[in-house]
């Protein structure tokens, strides 16, 4: 006897959810997603219990017709396509026709809808797919679906979920992503009958930003706009202290769609290359639009992931559109002044205590991980670009260069990160025209595992590139024979360990010529200690304002930091 089935339809309806709805946020997700293609100018989106209580969204949107709703339910039911041409040219976020089968599978779901041109509207009940009861019914013009006891059917769905605090976050991320691609929509979400956002509807995406993420980090945003052959790029990027340990702060959206693409990530990352340390990674809002043929959104079940048909161009075009934006925007971190109080002294005693001295060098140090980087409504000081010409003041603790702008304004800037970007720069330069200058070194021989030893095989001629000249000798053992010219010190051994090591951290010839390019520079910029005359300094800080990224070390380390003349005078009572 065979062993091979058709499943029944209930069944075969409850896995089909499954690829669609797997959490109370992804019905969250279309549900919207289906207001939104409905023409919705307000929608109002309420969860209980983490979305599996209840989730309601009401929308005033077109509505649906009254003969359409018993329709919507059944699978592969879609307004939005007609032929399978179509699906090269789709601009709408719901096309499949699964959205609503799929949550009234698994739900007891109600829907009530009315189009503007009708006297009453219809309702309909559905519980695990099956009609309950539907007909007339008095409602406004739009949609309202409400879901209840998500999952209730399917409770093996349920041992998989999160608790009701990581479910809700999960929907609040989903509704804060579609409510920063539509600006002109108002939305209204609560949890627990508890008001959590509420957009003004008006358009202006940097005011729904405000909302989402928070006027202090919003002012860290600057925008982004940029045209290539093949997209647009609009939004906002966010400045190098609002980066984070994860990419929780990168919006990422394509005609509309919100989607998480580690093609885009990646290129997003690079632009940022030389101004973050390891490990973090930048903020940023950012909407593509491109023809859709260019792009796949039928991929996955729930639209999250897109296949792009030129894939090296996008990544190509978005990092320059990216750049273009970071080199046109001063990113020169604010020293945040302490809050002013009057100053007392203890004991009645006329000498200031350690503690009650403020220093500079202290400041500098908190403000590279202190967020906000300033507070009330003060706004960030927009610095000219490049830099400002700087007059060398002195030095502080033998690792700050004090110097002063023509506005009056006091600059704190790290010599050795200042030096290393300086480096950084004309090294790259002179390895991209192909005219660096190497010198030959007594020959140094450094054995690795066989691991590495495999990994620099297959790179010795990124690190000649780099003025690193190797050669093997033996099975696991190199001989390093010439340095850059401007490599003043010899590299010991634990150096070339360093640099053979980045072969096999990074495969990709040009990621690890950047780290390659990084770690000679940082090796042979100045020390901190090291003492600079008046000269030099004014030398440095002029070279530095040359640079393309004179703000941060190429390992993204802040390099200048700054407090505004009118910020001093208003902490002292000057004005």
């Amino acid at each position: 006897m065979g062993k091979i089935i058709l499943l029944d339809e209930a069944t075969a309806n409850q896995i089909a959810a499954g690829e669609v709805v797997e959490r109370p946020a992804a019905a969250v997700k279309e549900l919207v997603e289906n207001a939104l293609d409905a023409g919705a100018r307000q929608i109002k989106i309420s969860v209980a219990g983490g979305g599996l209580a209840s989730i309601s969204v009401a929308d005033d949107g077109s509505g649906i017709a009254a003969e359409d709703v018993p329709l919507a339910i059944l699978r592969h039911a879609t307004s939005k396509i007609r032929l399978i041409t179509d699906l090269a040219n789709i601009r709408s976020l719901g096309f499949r026709g699964e959205a609503l089968p799929s949550i009234a599978a698994v739900s007891r779901l109600r829907v009530v809808t009315r189009q503007p041109d009708d006297l009453a509207g219809a309702e309909l009940v559905v519980h695990g797919g099956k009609i309950v009861s539907q007909g007339e019914i008095g409602c406004p013009v739009g949609t309202e679906i409400r879901v209840e006891e998500l999952f209730y059917n399917t409770p093996a769905r349920l041992k998989f979920l999160k608790s009701e605090a990581a479910e809700t976050a999960r929907i609040t991320d989903t509704v804060q992503r579609l409510a920063l691609a539509w600006p002109e929509v108002s939305f209204s979400y609560s949890v627990n009958g508890r008001e959590q956002l509420v957009t003004a509807g008006n358009g202006q995406l940097l005011d729904v930003l405000f909302c989402v993420l928070g006027r202090q980090n919003g002012r860290h945003f600057f925008p982004l706009a940029w045209q290539g052959p093949l997209l647009s790029l609009q939004g906002f990027l966010g400045r190098p202290g609002l980066a984070r340990a994860n990419r929780n702060l990168q919006f990422f959206y394509i005609n509309r769609r919100p989607v998480r693409s580690p093609l885009l990530s990646d290129a997003l990352q690079s632009a940022y290359l030389t101004l973050l340390p390891r490990r973090r990674f930048p903020a940023a809002v950012v909407f593509l639009e491109l023809d859709p043929s260019e792009v796949d959104v039928n991929v996955h079940p729930a639209k999250r992931e897109v296949r792009f048909a030129r894939e090296q161009d996008i990544y190509r075009q978005f990092l320059s559109g990216a750049r273009q934006a970071l080199r046109g925007e001063s990113l020169t971190g604010e020293i945040p002044l302490p809050a002013a109080r009057p100053f007392s002294f203890p004991n009645g005693s006329y000498k200031p205590t350690q503690e009650t001295i403020f220093s500079v060098a202290e400041a500098a140090a908190a403000s590279e991980t202190a967020l906000p980087l300033w507070e009330g409504d003060r706004t960030p000081n927009r610095l000219p670009k490049p830099l400002p010409t700087l007059r060398p003041l002195g030095q502080l603790a033998g690792m700050y260069i004090l110097a002063q702008s023509e506005a009056g304004d006091l600059y704190i800037v790290d010599q050795h990160a200042a030096h290393e970007r300086v480096l950084y720069d004309l090294f790259a330069q002179d390895v991209q025209d192909g005219k660096l200058a190497v010198q030959e070194v007594i020959p140094q021989t450094v054995e690795v595992d066989p691991q590495n030893a495999a990994a620099l095989v297959g790179a010795l001629k990124v690190f000649a590139r780099a003025g690193l000249s190797l050669d093997t000798f033996g099975h696991n053992s190199f001989i390093l024979r010439t340095v850059p010219l401007f490599f003043r010190q010899n590299l010991n051994q634990d150096d070339i360990l360093m640099l053979v090591q980045a072969a096999s951290v990074h495969s990709e010839a040009t990621q690890l010529l950047g780290e390659i390019l990084k770690m000679m520079a940082c090796k042979a910029a100045i020390r901190a200690g090291q003492l600079l005359s008046r000269e030099e300094m004014a030398h440095l800080l002029a070279s530095l304002a040359e640079t393309e990224q004179p703000f941060t070390c190429p390992h993204g380390r802040p390099a200048v930091m700054s407090l505004a003349a009118g910020a001093l005078a208003a902490h002292f009572g000057r004005r």
